[in-house]
């Protein structure tokens, strides 16, 4: 069985081939972007799913160009913000209430991916490969107003995110599961030093953590979802 590990090791050795790094055009550099993030939040019960919404966050670090021609090797290390947002809102009799709430994940990201250019060092790319996701923790905020006949609440909680494999007994952290694994792939296009690339970030790994008893509901599945917008800039081009 593939662990994410070995899939990482595995796509850099199909990717050298006969190569060897010395071969290797090697530049490096910083990158920052944008994520649009959100979940694929699957039950059994249907109408227990929440009507996520795109929550926009940041991602920055460093990724390494190793060309071979036209194709590249780019790992990459990366600090990226995942996360979603819901906002629900319905009446209960005569009084109504409105619920909102922004879910962030923070990850310390290891993608590695095989970039096809199209001229060589510079032109249109497509590129696609694995990564792999240590959480750093989070946040979740929720706001809510409730009004109605006699009625005028409103209010806010903000609750810790924990990653773990296993929740904690009588604890009020909110438990992600962890690591967070799966494939990227997109476009992109590449000019002298400077690199734009729009990708799509598919999570492969459940974010639900096992309960306190060591058992993970079956009847629910969560997975990252995340369009991501980076500019690198390759330092000795």
């Amino acid at each position: 069985m593939l662990t994410p590990t070995r899939t990482l090791l595995l796509a850099t050795i199909l990717t050298l081939g006969g190569t060897t790094w010395a071969q290797a055009q090697v530049t490096v550099g910083p990158r920052v972007g944008l994520n649009l993030a959100n979940v694929s939040y699957k039950t059994d019960d249907k109408d227990d799913e929440p009507d996520t919404k795109l929550l926009i966050s940041p991602q920055a670090g460093i990724t390494l160009n190793a060309a071979f021609g036209n194709l590249a090797l780019q790992p990459s290390l990366l600090f990226s913000q995942k996360g979603f947002k819901v906002k629900e809102s319905d009446n209960v009799g005569p009084a109504s209430y409105e619920i909102e709430s922004n879910t962030r994940l923070n990850y310390l990201e290891l993608p590695v991916n095989l970039v096809y250019t199209t001229g060589g060092t510079e032109g249109f790319q497509v590129f696609a490969g694995p990564y792999i996701g240590v959480g750093l923790g989070g946040k979740q905020k929720s706001t809510y107003t409730v009004s109605g006949p006699g009625i005028d609440e409103s209010g806010s909680e903000t609750t810790k995110i924990k990653f773990a494999g296993k929740e904690k007994d009588n604890s009020d952290d909110f438990y992600i599961n962890q690591p967070d694994y799966g494939f990227n792939g997109g476009i992109g296009y590449k000019k002298g030093p400077i690199q734009a690339q729009l990708g799509y970030s598919l999570g492969l790994n459940t974010l639900v953590s096992k309960d306190s008893d060591g058992k993970r509901p079956d009847d629910i599945k969560v997975h990252n979802r995340v369009i991501q917008f980076s500019l690198s800039y390759f330092f000795g081009s």
